[in-house]
């Protein structure tokens, strides 16, 4: 099965990006005390995360893009290189 370096690296930008989305807006609806711990964890996540400012939400959003692009151009990179070294083996 080949995977394609375009299409994968857009479906898994489009879903970081969608998955920061929620992460971010969970962080107004979780209780008062988790909502430290939330903030640590994008602050790990995200480079210069500052706070739920619209700054830190449009970096944010790219930077997750970004990231979902490049491990999905990874993934469909590996999995060309596999199909191909299986098939050479297979002959």
């Amino acid at each position: 099965m080949m995977l394609c370096k375009k299409h994968l690296g857009a479906t898994l930008a489009g879903l970081g990006v969608v998955a920061y989305v929620v992460c971010h807006f969970w962080g107004f609806v979780v209780p008062a005390d988790v909502q430290e711990l939330h903030a640590d964890l994008l602050r790990i996540s995200v480079l210069g995360w500052s706070g739920m400012n619209l700054t830190s939400f449009i970096l944010g959003i790219v930077q997750w893009a970004i990231w979902g692009w490049l491990i999905g151009a990874a993934f469909a990179t590996i999995g060309k290189w596999c199909a191909t070294s299986c098939s050479m083996v297979k002959k």
